[in-house]
């Protein structure tokens, strides 16, 4: 089965997106959307953004995506 998004009740009236995977393990949590039609609008711009968004790595420690590249380390660790 693939992942899936689940549109879940918020605080305050609010809503919240929750990537799913295929095996069922939590992937993401959004942030709070004040409407419905927000969080759908919300999930149309993930699946936008997921298909074609570069990842940026502000991570301390080694650049693993350039490692697997085979351009070797990106960062000192």
């Amino acid at each position: 089965m693939s992942g899936y998004f689940k549109l879940v009740d918020a605080h305050d009236g609010a809503y919240r997106i929750k990537l799913i995977s295929g095996e069922g393990a939590l992937m993401a949590v959004s942030a709070m959307f004040p409407t419905k039609q927000a969080a759908v609008a919300g999930i149309e711009a993930l699946r936008e953004i997921a298909g074609t968004g570069p990842v940026v790595d502000q991570s301390s420690d080694v650049d693993v995506l350039a490692e697997a590249r085979g351009k070797g380390p990106a960062k000192a660790s």
